[in-house]
């Protein structure tokens, strides 16, 4: 039966959260599910005071996440101002452990109780195991995706499916394994990218020049950059991938939450294909109730702005990831005007105006790829530093050093691999829904054995240690 499947589900994922991390955690989401449960029944029972009762679970979700997430900055600050007024400083916490998910759920929780308040027919108000499991299931509570309850546009299953969590918590229906030659081969994928090559990137160029980059060459400087950047999306497409395979073999659609992102053509194309769940989690509840694109074109680009801000803060607390987010949002910023300008000078509707370069040809979206992918790579230069003078640090090297210092590694050996993959990489995705269909049509055994024995290669000659994930720390 569901229901007690729900149950086993909860057991497990708690069991998950204590042993990744402690029993605080594990008391903190527990308490937090039980307000929000709480508050869920409140606004059914008084609907006379239902908004003031959604505004305090969001203002409550809202400071929760914000002292956890920024305590460490704020203290920082903090010391230093009393530090300089001569005042004791030592009352204030040393360190504050991050709650295992806190994020996660977090904005799944938003997302809840705002369909709570709409009265939305497809999120029906859960009971108390089933909000235990949506806000605790261990393929998502580590580093997303953010599966919400209700279904939203852009989010979806591996099949491009609309694929909201209130109907699949809540079927009566035995569940039952889908797709488990796909979970299988996502699986494999997943160590492939996560285990090997990203772990591989980060060893050999990405952490060594980071931690001192002044000494190595501008080219080795760029490989690393560049190794960055894939190191990022190798890692988190891996894990999001095999949290994607698990969810099948437990009978669940969770949202993929990568399509391709370093293949964008244009800034906004690469925000529709990377952390969709985040992405448009954004969208849908900062962007839009901001105003969206409401009240006109200049406060359409301030509310968009904010929205890359809030998105780039979100990450981490430190200058490095403001300024990341406020690079991106300018980048989008850039890109509507030039939308605008086109939409009025050629006299065209907006959405000719949309996406002109890419229309143009292959060639088009080749300069536009290599335009976007060299933005994104050069941001995430200050979403990797520790500091904004680390990052600042980075760029100096990449400008500076290219006489007076000699190669530590092969940067043209690196080069050469990055352009031959990302040449191949659209051909590779053409064909794979081809190769996935001629799976479908051979025997169950001819994709199983293959699988299982590249599987066990895998395994004998991965490296050595198990490989942390990036986005675990947000």
């Amino acid at each position: 039966m569901p229901q007690m499947q729900n149950i086993l589900l909860v057991i497990a994922s708690y069991l998950c959260i204590f042993l990744m991390s402690n029993w605080i955690a594990v008391s903190v989401i527990a308490t937090y599910s039980c307000i929000i449960y709480f508050l869920s029944i409140a606004m059914d029972r008084w609907q006379i005071h239902k908004k003031k009762i959604l505004l305090s679970g969001v203002i409550f979700t809202l400071l929760q996440l914000a002292f956890f997430k920024y305590y460490d900055f704020f203290r920082q600050e903090s010391s230093l101002a009393l530090d300089a007024l001569h005042l004791d400083s030592s009352f204030l916490i040393s360190n504050l452990l991050l709650p295992l998910g806190l994020s996660y759920y977090s904005f799944q929780s938003i997302s809840y109780l705002l369909s709570r308040y709409h009265q939305e027919t497809e999120v029906p108000r859960f009971n108390l195991p089933q909000l235990l499991l949506h806000f605790s299931f261990f393929a998502t509570i580590t580093a997303g995706p953010i599966a919400r309850a209700k279904s939203a546009k852009g989010l979806t299953d591996i099949q491009q499916q609309p694929c909201g969590m209130s109907a699949q918590i809540c079927q009566t229906e035995p569940r039952k394994i889908l797709y488990p030659s796909l979970a299988f081969a996502l699986i494999l994928l997943a160590l492939i990218k996560k285990w090997w090559i990203a772990g591989w990137l980060a060893d050999h160029w990405v952490n060594p020049v980071f931690e001192n980059p002044m000494q190595y060459h501008a080219l080795e400087v760029l490989c690393a950059i560049y190794g960055y950047t894939l190191q990022l999306f190798l890692d988190f497409s891996g894990y999001s991938e095999m949290m994607v395979a698990f969810g099948l073999l437990l009978g669940f659609r969770l949202p993929v939450n990568f399509r391709a992102p370093l293949l964008a053509h244009n800034i906004r194309d690469f925000w529709d294909k990377w952390h969709i769940s985040l992405s448009t989690w954004i969208r849908d509840y900062i962007y839009i109730p901001l105003g969206g694109s409401r009240g006109g074109f200049a406060r359409t680009q301030v509310n968009l702005l904010i929205a890359m801000v809030l998105s780039g803060v979100w990450h981490g607390s430190g200058w490095n990831f403001f300024l990341w987010g406020l690079l991106h949002g300018l980048g989008l910023v850039l890109l509507n005007i030039g939308d605008k300008v086109y939409e009025k000078v050629r006299k065209v509707s907006p959405r000719e105006s949309r996406n002109v370069l890419a229309n143009t040809g292959w060639l088009g979206k080749v300069i536009g790829t290599f335009v976007t992918i060299h933005f994104v790579c050069f941001c995430f230069v200050f979403f990797r530093a520790k500091s904004l003078d680390e990052a600042l640090q980075v760029f100096q090297a990449l400008f500076q050093n290219t006489v007076n210092v000699s190669w530590t590694n092969n940067p043209l050996y690196l080069l050469s691999i990055l352009l031959i993959s990302w040449i191949a990489y659209p051909f590779v995705r053409h064909y794979t829904p081809k190769l996935s269909s001629i799976f479908g049509r051979v025997p169950k055994y001819a994709v199983s054995i293959p699988l299982f024995v590249v599987f066990l290669l895998v395994l004998i000659c991965a490296p050595s240690g198990i490989p942390g994930f990036i986005y675990a720390n947000f």
